[in-house]
């Protein structure tokens, strides 16, 4: 008599009958699809969602979207631009993604109402997913952090941060391609009594450790951080976080030097990056650096000229100078690639860069009296502006964006969030 052998069980793929195709070639295609239409396959059989959200093919589906965005086709990448709540119709602050280089094609993302977020700020965005932050004022609002993927309506609240006491905090999110993770960092500054630079301390989270911990800033012998451009951005590029800022050298001697601080999310370690010399505008005035920025691949930032006083307003006479360091890490590769004049404005506001080259700014016009009188109108654009080119387009914003970065759709998330 035969015995009977027992059948190993099938992995939970997709189990189906040998007519049909194989499982690898249902989920290669699987993969290559966007994310609504990936999301729709969950529903057809369990063992199709138990493949969608394995954290394999969230990677997979993640590594094809992004080799795709490397195309320069005009609708491989979009840009999320962040709606302060008091221009939303439901009250809850709103994302609008641009899903086409022409910024033709626009969706809203209300940031969901869970989330209990008042005044959020976008700390970045990587691979589809959005850190999101609001800061506390020690009273009566709290200090809390969420990872939140719009794509796929999945978002993460971060554990309590070691620092909770500050006076000026900056924030970066970034994607650490290593170990296939991501990591928050956050710099807190504390008034110091009786020394004239701030004490600045870090501290960084790990999404698969789901912890934070502090992390030391050591730049050069003798030299510290004296302070942060705080609130603002950070700028992810050559696997690094970077935040302008500013350092004290020998006992506080030489104070508020300008320069760029780095963070390596790889091995967990700031640097300094020096800003280029030869800043200096006409009548012996130096252009401060105003934001950094990503320009095509590459570390850059933005300078606006200094001010000028007209009839009690501010304007901007001297050009816009974008400097772009041609080889990472390399002082002498700074560049000054463009200068470019905004004509008939009161002020400019950089809010970001697109994969493309393109400026997202914001043009707060001036208009003149019949006396000749400048006059301030509550007139101003939010353009995108080509400074190769000096192509210009009103993107038809109706209400002042918070911030603009790149973003994309992901499944990032999906294997395991609220």
């Amino acid at each position: 008599m035969s015995q009977r052998k027992e059948l190993s069980p099938q992995p939970p793929i997709l189990r189906q009958p040998p007519t049909h195709l194989p499982d690898y070639v249902v989920l290669n295609i699987l993969s290559r699809l966007p994310v609504k239409s990936v999301l729709r396959f969950r529903c057809v059989h369990k063992s199709w969602n138990s493949s969608i959200t394995n954290s394999n093919f969230i990677s997979t589906h993640l590594s094809n979207n992004s080799n795709n965005n490397e195309n320069d086709s005009d609708d491989d990448r979009a840009y999320l631009i962040h709606m302060p709540a008091m221009y939303s119709p439901s009250s809850n602050p709103v994302c609008m993604v641009a899903c086409d280089r022409k910024f033709n094609r626009i969706s809203e993302y209300p940031i969901p109402s869970e989330l209990h977020l008042n005044c959020p700020e976008i700390v970045g965005s990587c691979n589809g997913l959005v850190c999101l932050a609001q800061y506390g004022n020690g009273s009566t609002i709290a200090e809390v952090i969420y990872v939140w993927n719009p794509s796929i309506r999945k978002f993460k609240r971060l554990p309590d941060t070691c620092l909770s006491q500050y006076d000026s905090v900056a924030t970066g999110f970034a994607y650490q391609c290593e170990n296939n993770d991501y990591k928050v960092v956050k710099i807190s500054s504390l008034r110091a009594p009786n020394r004239p630079e701030d004490e600045v301390e870090a501290e960084v989270y790990t999404l698969s450790l789901n912890s934070w911990r502090r992390v030391g800033i050591s730049l050069r012998p003798n030299v510290v951080v004296s302070n942060i451009k705080y609130y603002s951005s950070a700028t992810f590029v050559n696997k690094a976080l970077h935040w302008l800022g500013y350092i004290s050298e020998g006992d506080g001697q030489f104070l508020n030097q300008n320069m760029i601080l780095s963070f390596d999310v790889n091995n967990d370690k700031f640097g300094e990056i020096a800003l280029p010399r030869g800043q200096v505008l006409p009548q012996g005035l130096v252009a401060v650096p105003q934001s950094l920025m990503v320009f095509k691949g590459k570390l850059a930032f933005i300078t606006f000229g200094y001010p000028v006083i007209y009839h009690g307003y501010m304007l901007t006479h001297t050009p816009c100078f974008i400097w772009v360091m041609g080889e990472y890490g390399v002082h002498e590769s700074w560049n000054k690639l463009f200068s470019v004049q905004f004509e008939n404005v009161i002020r400019v506001h950089f809010y970001g860069c697109t994969k493309h080259g393109e400026l997202l700014v914001e043009k707060e016009l001036k208009t003149e009296s019949d006396d000749g009188e400048l006059q301030r109108c509550n007139d101003s654009v939010i353009v995108s502006f080509d400074p190769e080119t000096l192509h210009e387009k009103d993107l038809g914003i109706q209400h002042l964006p918070l911030i603009a970065t790149s973003f994309m759709e992901s499944l990032v998330l999906l294997d395991g969030a609220t």
